[in-house]
């Protein structure tokens, strides 16, 4: 699982053989979730308000190129 973004404290990671709609993974502290990065929603787990709206941000302005690496590794 490639650790592809670290910031504020959150990691963001790819899984190598994930599967469903394009999403990566946020980490902080026990905190975990997966969001789309169509738009940078939730889809599973929990994330403080704060961490949740810096990732949402960070996926919606590196939206191409977390594409580019869904495809990569899903493919």
């Amino acid at each position: 699982m490639p650790r592809i973004a670290f910031f504020f404290g959150i990691s963001i990671y790819m899984y190598l053989d994930d599967h469903g709609i394009p999403h990566c993974h946020g980490i902080f502290g026990d905190y975990a979730a997966s969001f789309a990065i169509e738009q940078g929603n939730i889809l599973a787990g929990q994330m403080p308000p704060k961490q949740e709206k810096k990732i949402r941000e960070w996926i919606l302005l590196n939206q191409e190129e977390l594409m580019d690496k869904w495809n990569e590794l899903t493919t």
